[in-house]
């Protein structure tokens, strides 16, 4: 199974509202990445990383799924 897209909006108080868009249809969520003593660059990297890592667990989740 492909990996999903996303997009990401940046919101506020390191917030980003992220959209997975996947064979299966969308998801919608936010994470929340703390910024306290952290750059713009290093937020930004950080909300990337937990999105991707959603988006690996839903493709693990939906080839189990799909192989049961």
């Amino acid at each position: 199974m492909p990996q999903p897209h996303y997009f990401v909006r940046r919101s506020r108080m390191g917030r980003f509202n992220f959209t997975l868009i996947g064979a299966y249809g969308r998801i919608t969520g936010v994470v929340v990445i703390p910024t306290e003593n952290k750059s713009r660059e290093e937020i930004e990297a950080a909300a990337h990383q937990k999105i991707r890592a959603l988006a690996d667990e839903l493709v693990t989740v939906m080839g189990k799924a799909a192989s049961a």
